[in-house]
């Protein structure tokens, strides 16, 4: 074993060649005795005589001499090798750290952009839930409110319809709850407008219903009611807001038929500020198609009672014996008319 001239690696001896720079190996020690390179003056010595006639001339082994700096270009040759392959190394980690710092940039944008959407969408959720609940118990109020004014007044309340009453504040009459009950005592008809209770101006059921909580049941209260643009002043007596009054149920059998749908609220009557019922729909063979009622005729009494809302037609039809006579008042093309007809079942 020996090393190398050209890099200094150690070289086994049946290699011929350096594996590291390629420089060739020597072949004999006469090639590693020239030294004068190094000291020129310096008396050169061999195993045998370099007389050819001398008995002891011993030929040298073939060598091939060295190129002048040779080993100086092997050096720089593996120094260049070896610097374009820490180069490359180096590219190619700088390659691999670039990809993946760019995919972790990457899946944490993704994973920022999905947490933002998340608590984005958890926000919109909550937001929906939060405006459900707050139907809910407005729903649940109003129902209280409803409840609470049907219990002490005896009509069913709603809001005022923008388009029929553009100037106009109050609770609207949609039915009464029956004929005895206090609104129809107090002479409270459907279609009115409650502006007043109490002497103290009401805008909506909310107000009506906390109105209706100072009062004592039982007591005489003074109302104002707008009928058809008319100011009607009226005074009611309460029931108690918490206690329902006792209603008899009509079995469906038992409810009367008239066969004409989709009545709508309409104004007005024959040049009047009066509201009646236009009729949208007749049944076949119906109570009102057999008496000759037609659509678009706007009917404005049952049973000798004013209707003016499609609830207090439905009602008085309801509460009305099958198979008994009723006449039925209606407009047609601004001509008032009256027919009398037989009611069906309501089933």
């Amino acid at each position: 074993m020996t090393n190398c001239q050209g890099c200094g690696t150690e070289i086994q001896s049946q290699d011929r060649f350096c594996k590291n720079c390629g420089a060739p190996m020597a072949v004999s020690v006469e090639d590693l005795s020239d030294t004068r390179r190094f000291d020129p003056s310096a008396r050169v010595t061999t195993t045998g005589s370099l007389d050819q006639n001398n008995v002891q001339y011993v030929p040298g082994a073939a060598t091939f001499p060295l190129l002048p700096d040779s080993a100086a270009l092997r050096q720089t040759q593996s120094f260049i090798k070896n610097l374009i392959h820490r180069k490359l190394f180096w590219l190619v980690a700088f390659l691999v750290l670039s990809l993946f710092v760019g995919t972790g940039v990457i899946m944490g944008r993704d994973a920022i952009r999905a947490s933002r959407a998340h608590r984005a969408e958890m926000a919109r959720e909550a937001e929906r839930a939060n405006k459900a609940k707050l139907r809910k118990q407005a729903e649940i109020a109003h129902k209280s409110f409803e409840e609470a004014i049907q219990n002490a007044m005896g009509f069913v309340p709603t809001e005022i319809v923008a388009t029929e009453y553009p100037d106009l504040k109050g609770v609207f009459v949609s039915s009464l709850t029956s004929d005895d009950s206090p609104a129809a005592v107090a002479r409270i008809m459907a279609g009115d407008v409650l502006t007043d209770f109490a002497d103290q101006a009401v805008s909506n059921s909310s107000e009506l219903s906390r109105a209706l909580g100072a009062a004592k049941p039982g007591t005489e209260v003074p109302i104002k009611l707008n009928r058809d643009g008319e100011i009607i002043s009226s005074k009611i007596r309460l029931g108690s807001i918490g206690i329902t009054p006792f209603q008899a149920k009509i079995d469906p059998r038992d409810q009367g038929f008239l066969g004409a749908g989709d009545v709508a609220r309409h104004c007005c009557v024959a040049g009047t500020p009066r509201w009646g019922l236009a009729i949208h729909r007749i049944v076949d063979n119906s109570p009102a198609d057999l008496a000759g009622l037609q659509l678009g005729d706007v009917i404005t009494e049952f049973d000798n009672q004013v209707v003016r809302t499609p609830f207090e037609l439905a009602r008085r039809i309801h509460a009305a014996k099958p198979r008994s006579k009723v006449k039925v008042k209606f407009y047609r093309s601004n001509v008032e008319q009256t027919v009398e007809l037989v009611l069906g079942h309501g089933w």
